[in-house]
Parts: structure tokens; C-alpha cells; sequence
């Protein structure tokens, strides 16, 4: 089971969706800051990131991230 972190304020996700997402692919969901604000790391504009198993992800589409969920 992968753990995954990401920052409802800035990792660009919808929060319903990536929850429901969690539960189907059985991965345990945490929310909080990870860290990477937007506002510091301007390169993450437009990103979806976020830590999985404790390494920091940065893809450029939600299907990208999604997929390494998995």
C-alpha cells in the first residue's frame, strides 16, 4: 500500500476526486503541507505533486500523477 501526502492548497488536485481515487487503488491518503508552496517553487506551477512513499512527485498531468499512485 503506497502513502501519499499532498497539500490541498497547492498540489492542484480536487480533493473528492483524488479521495475516491485512494480508496479504489487501496493507497492510504494524507493531507497536509508538503513543503513545496507554489509561491517558493514557482517551476511547480501548473504541476500536480505531491510525496508518495515519501519522495517528492511532480507530473505535468493528473493522469501522470494517478498513475504512479498505483
Amino acid at each position: 500500500m503506497k502513502k501519499v501526502k499532498i497539500c490541498k492548497r497547492c498540489s492542484g488536485f480536487d480533493v473528492r476526486e483524488l479521495k475516491e481515487y485512494s480508496k479504489q487503488i487501496n493507497s492510504k491518503l494524507a493531507f497536509g503541507c508538503i513543503a513545496k508552496c507554489r509561491q517558493k517553487h514557482p517551476e511547480l506551477s501548473g504541476n500536480y505533486f505531491g510525496l508518495i512513499d515519501g519522495n517528492f512527485i511532480s507530473c505535468s498531468t493528473k493522469e501522470e500523477f494517478l498513475e504512479v499512485m498505483k
